[in-house]
């Protein structure tokens, strides 16, 4: 994973720092095609924000096609959700 530094005395919410660092990474091949991001609550935890503050940025980065989202099960049978580029 990348490293991610938010900035909080900044216009930009944190949501916005976090897809505009991964596009970036993205487009600059620092992450490449079929690699997993973080998880929103584990990408939420180390940067100690909101969870929300991750699936909104991961939101966007789905719609701008950057990133494809897939969902299933772990093998206790719950429900996970797993982010990787495209």
């Amino acid at each position: 994973m990348i490293d991610i530094e938010l900035k909080p005395r900044t216009d930009a919410p944190f949501y916005l720092q976090i897809r505009t660092r991964l596009e970036a990474a993205i487009r600059d091949g620092q992450l490449k095609a079929g690699e997993a991001l973080a998880a929103p609550a584990a990408l939420a935890r180390r940067l100690s924000i909101d969870t929300g503050e991750v699936a909104r940025a991961y939101f966007e980065l789905e719609h701008a096609g950057l990133v494809t989202k897939t969902s299933g099960k772990d093998f206790l049978g719950k429900e996970k959700v797993t982010y990787t580029v495209k």
